[in-house]
């Protein structure tokens, strides 16, 4: 419409063409803004065909004609050149912007990618660094129950589960007697049972961990085909187990339980046997510790105390007693002709009899007593807080059990006596030594008296 109006000008205005033309081309260029490219070319064909009709009808020369048909041409060109430049740059812009997005998005998941990767390693260095601090902590622990708690505390803070229970569990084995402890949850305090049954051994989870010998994972306790049979009571959700092998032997099992589901994955029992592993190791290393100590201090024919310890623990004893005024008893025991026992039916006879009499002292004392093999045939007993009339009437018991023993040898029944020497330990006592040497004397005392006795050392018996 404004072309339109425009030519109209142009008539009125005496065949001012040029001035027409020029206001032709403006509302053109408003038309493709304000209407679009083809509502504009089909007004411009309308326009174009008036205003040749007016160009003619005016009687305008035919080079006036052609320079409008060309301009009107030369302008079409111009107009779609640039539609279609602008077309492919806005293509080009949104393939680029398209290609940019796709860029970025990848980016974005790689970079989601790494951080997963990241704090999975983190989180792998974080529980492989506590194995490493807890193999080195259990390089230098000595006690079973020392391992139990440096295990449960280590892998309650390495899992750190929703609801968490932490229970170690060991078995009657090589390596130690029933025994488990059980952390409730990471703020409170640790709780360790010896020789109770709270975490029976016939439990579901536990029973399938002894029977299989290796890891258990459960993310759904309760649709658990394998585990049908718990009580609807039980609170467990999920749970992991691992076991203690030494060898071929079972030695106990490490649970985890959580209340929420899905809180294991299959790497969290490959830790825990990890943790499992490394606790075999140190209850082991404790078993020969506790062992080589056992060597070191005990007599290997009768497991009494040898000498060298035995005299540490009186002389300890001696030290508490003086310092609180409690009574102290000490017992020298010899057997009776036991050289010519010892010619007559061999060595072995000689042994049994040792054994015997040591097996008498063992059950006539209490277990805080020391009994100890003082040397060859010689034995010596420390009783705390006894008396010296209370150990001579443990003496007199100890030489009648002795005396009704019998001792098969040769297919004979033999017999053999004790003579015992007792003394009570009094203030001018101030080391082992001397203590044991009073009651010495009192057994030399009972030998020379025709043995089978028992005597009671005298203040100020001196040994000559």
């Amino acid at each position: 419409m404004p072309a339109m109006a425009a030519s109209y000008i142009a008539l009125q205005r005496a065949g001012d063409v040029l001035f027409g033309l020029f206001l032709f081309y403006i509302p053109v260029t408003l038309s493709v803004v304000l209407l679009g490219f083809i509502e504009t070319v089909l007004l411009t064909v309308v326009v174009v065909l008036t205003a040749v009709v007016n160009l003619l009808v005016v009687g305008q020369p035919p080079w006036v004609l052609v320079s409008f048909l060309t301009g009107l041409f030369f302008n079409f060109y111009l107009w779609h050149s640039w539609v279609t430049e602008t077309e492919s740059q806005e293509f080009q812009f949104q393939k680029t912007y398209e290609e940019l997005e796709l860029n970025m998005n990848d980016s974005r998941l790689a970079y989601e990618k790494v951080q997963f990767s990241y704090e999975t390693n983190q989180v792998k260095i974080q529980r492989y660094t506590a194995l490493n601090e807890l193999a080195r902590s259990l390089a230098m622990t000595f006690k079973t129950q020392d391992v139990v708690i440096l295990l449960i505390e280590t892998i309650s803070k390495t899992f750190m589960v929703p609801g968490g229970v932490y229970t170690l569990l060991l078995f009657d084995s090589s390596v130690g007697k029933e025994l488990h402890a059980v952390r409730y949850s990471v703020d409170t305090d640790m709780e360790v049972r010896l020789n109770r049954q709270r975490l029976h051994a016939d439990n579901p989870f536990n029973a399938w961990v002894m029977a299989q010998k290796k890891p258990l994972v459960i993310n759904d306790a309760a649709n658990d085909f394998r585990f049908q049979d718990i009580m609807d009571e039980s609170k467990v959700e999920s749970l992991v187990a691992a076991p203690f092998m030494g060898g071929h032997e079972l030695l106990g099992m490490i649970r985890v339980e959580s209340s929420a589901q899905n809180a294991f994955r299959q790497e969290d029992a490959r830790l825990l046997s990890n943790f499992c592993d490394l606790g075999t190791v140190a209850l082991e290393h404790v078993a020969l510790y506790r062992q080589t100590i056992e060597l070191a201090t005990t007599d290997g024919l009768t497991g009494l105390y040898v000498q060298k310890h035995y005299k540490d623990r009186v002389r300890d004893e001696i030290f508490r007693a003086l310092e609180h005024k409690l009574p102290l008893s000490v017992m020298m025991i010899d057997v009776d002709h036991f050289k010519s026992y010892n010619d007559r039916y061999g060595h072995l006879v000689g042994d049994k009899v040792l054994k015997a009499v040591a097996q008498v002292l063992k059950e006539s004392v209490r277990t805080v007593d020391l009994v100890s093999r003082y040397g060859g045939e010689e034995f010596s007993v420390l009783l705390l807080k006894t008396p010296g009339d209370g150990a001579l009437t443990v003496a007199e018991r100890i030489r009648q059990k002795v005396e009704e023993q019998e001792v098969v040898a040769s297919g004979q029944k033999t017999h053999v006596t004790v003579s015992i020497g007792v003394a009570e330990l009094n203030q001018t006592f101030k080391d082992a030594e001397s203590f044991i040497d009073h009651a010495d004397q009192a057994l030399y005392q009972a030998k020379s008296d025709g043995r089978n006795l028992v005597r009671l050392a005298k203040a100020g018996q001196n040994h000559g």
